[in-house]
Parts: C-alpha cells; sequence; structure tokens
C-alpha cells in the first residue's frame, strides 16, 4: 500500500466515523443526541477523550517528529503546528463546551436519580415491564440507563 493509499484509507475511516456521530445526533430533534454527540468531540469532563483531543494528539506527535528535518523552517512549521493544536481543544473545544452549557437546562432530567443527561430516554417502566410483560399500558418515565437497569434488576 503506497502512503497515499495509507492516508486516504485512514481518512476515509475517520469521515465514517464523523458521519455516525452526524447521524446519531440527527436523527430525532431531542437535544440528548444532539449533546452526546458534540460530547464525543469534546467532553468537557474528560477533554483528552473525545475526537478533537485525537486530532490535537495527531498533531502533536507530527509536530514532535517534523523537528528532526532539518530546514531552516522547521522552527517556524513547529511553531505553525503547536498553534494548530491549540486551537482544535482549546478554541474548537471551549466553543462546544458553551453550547453544551447552553442545552444542558433542555436535556431530559432522569426520574431515579433527578440528573439530567444526554442518554435519558422516556420509556416503559423496566420495573413494571418485567413484572407485568403481558401488560400494553406500562407507565412512560424518563430514564438514564444505570438506573433503567437498576430498575429491571429490582424487578
Amino acid at each position: 500500500m503506497t502512503l497515499q493509499q495509507e492516508l486516504a484509507a485512514a481518512v476515509a475511516i475517520v469521515r465514517v466515523g464523523l458521519e455516525r456521530l452526524r447521524d446519531a445526533a440527527c436523527r430525532t430533534e431531542e437535544v440528548g443526541p444532539h449533546a452526546a454527540a458534540l460530547q464525543a468531540l469534546y467532553d468537557p469532563a474528560c477533554p483528552d477523550a473525545g475526537v478533537l483531543a485525537a486530532v490535537a494528539d495527531v498533531v502533536g506527535t507530527i509536530t514532535v517528529s517534523v523537528t528532526e528535518v532539518d530546514h531552516d523552517d522547521i522552527e517556524r512549521v513547529t511553531e505553525l503546528l503547536d498553534e494548530a493544536q491549540g486551537h482544535v481543544q482549546d478554541s474548537t473545544g471551549d466553543r462546544i463546551r458553551h453550547a453544551l452549557d447552553l442545552l444542558a437546562p433542555l436535556l431530559q432530567r432522569c426520574e431515579e436519580c433527578g440528573k439530567q443527561r444526554a442518554d435519558v430516554e422516556v420509556m416503559a417502566d423496566p420495573f413494571s415491564t418485567a413484572l407485568y410483560p403481558e401488560e400494553t399500558d406500562h407507565r412512560q418515565i424518563p430514564l438514564c440507563p444505570p438506573c433503567a437497569i437498576k430498575r429491571f434488576e429490582e424487578s
């Protein structure tokens, strides 16, 4: 595989992943999936774990590696790449953080734990559904995955 083929394959893989994020966010008008996809790009609680962190890491690794090149402009190249690395997480990440802050009050609140989270879904009560599977009119309640599992296990 040539370098161009290898890079093209890598870009294609990244694009597929980004398309999955976009599709997961945009298949509904609910705020939760949108916020979750944005957090996958940049999670203020764990800034080193998202897509932007991975991009910044690649830029940083290339920056360190390119210092081995013997050329008069390498210092300027590394300065530009250092700035690019910072912009990816700091500038873009900061804007995503602000957007998430604005979206936070719109997130559903889990009825069990009371937390507003991106993954809270309105669902048939797992407790009554497990106890009375033949019933069709179970109460619909907003639950986060851990609380839904807990209610199911308590049944």
